[in-house]
């Protein structure tokens, strides 16, 4: 199994692992689907608190597997255009889980795993780090992950990285809006833990408060969840 999951720090912490370091920590439709429904299963439990994404090996994520590319060109469009409707789906149920997802980011991160660093809430990123997006040297224009990065970065370097013209390095990334910390690669499990610790030091039900409040303020671009949310919180708080 490449998923394993485990807890840490008297069980508020759940540690989901993701090993296809042989190839990279590459994507398909299974694995993602099986990444997304364990990430689930740990959000479900009451006692976690926080959840932390470990990508086994050198390399955060080398993209989708071009293994799955074989026979697509003998595919109509709309039936290719679904399935990246559906790995873009699953993804969206990572950026949705109700706890907050900390992840080192290390090594490359490649095409499609520029979208899943896009959905973990606190991705904290080695400064030697790379991003790039090889898809249109295939001859594909990237399509969720396009969207993402055509929302986050400025139009010019949107179009750079989109192009393969560029790699990001993790401080771009940072610059941009796409992880909240940077660490050189050798400081970066103690800036993880940093950052745990920091999370843990809130109560559970605020930590899931404030990413409901981002979420919806998202989605919505209206603060009235935020409201009730924050309502719930200072009740709770002020009973306690």
């Amino acid at each position: 199994m490449p998923i394993t999951m485990t807890t840490e720090r008297d069980g508020r912490v759940a540690r989901v692992t993701f090993d296809n370091s042989a190839r990279g920590n590459c994507l398909d439709t299974a694995l993602l689907r099986e990444l997304a429904e364990a990430l689930e299963r740990a959000a479900a439990d009451p006692a976690h608190v926080v959840i932390r994404l470990e990508m086994a090996g050198r390399h955060f994520c080398g993209g989708w597997d071009t293994a799955s590319f074989a026979g697509l060109a003998d595919e109509p469009a709309e039936t290719v255009a679904e399935r990246l409707r559906e790995s873009d789906a699953l993804v969206d149920r990572i950026r949705r889980l109700p706890v907050p997802v900390v992840a080192g980011v290390r090594g490359r991160i490649v095409g499609f795993g520029l979208g899943l660093l896009a959905a973990v809430h606190l991705p904290v990123a080695a400064a030697e780090a790379r991003a790039s997006l090889p898809e249109a040297r295939f001859g594909f224009a990237p399509a969720g992950v396009g969207h993402t990065v055509a929302r986050a970065l400025p139009r010019a370097q949107a179009y750079a990285l989109l192009c393969g013209l560029t790699t990001a390095t993790g401080r771009q990334l940072s610059a941009w809006g796409l992880v909240a910390r940077v660490a050189p690669e050798a400081q970066l499990d103690a800036a993880v833990e940093e950052v745990l610790d920091g999370l843990l030091e809130i109560p559970g039900g605020t930590l899931r408060g404030i990413v409901e409040v981002v979420g919806s303020s998202v989605d919505t671009g209206r603060p009235d969840r935020a409201y009730a949310v924050a309502a719930r919180t200072i009740v709770a708080g002020a009973g306690s």
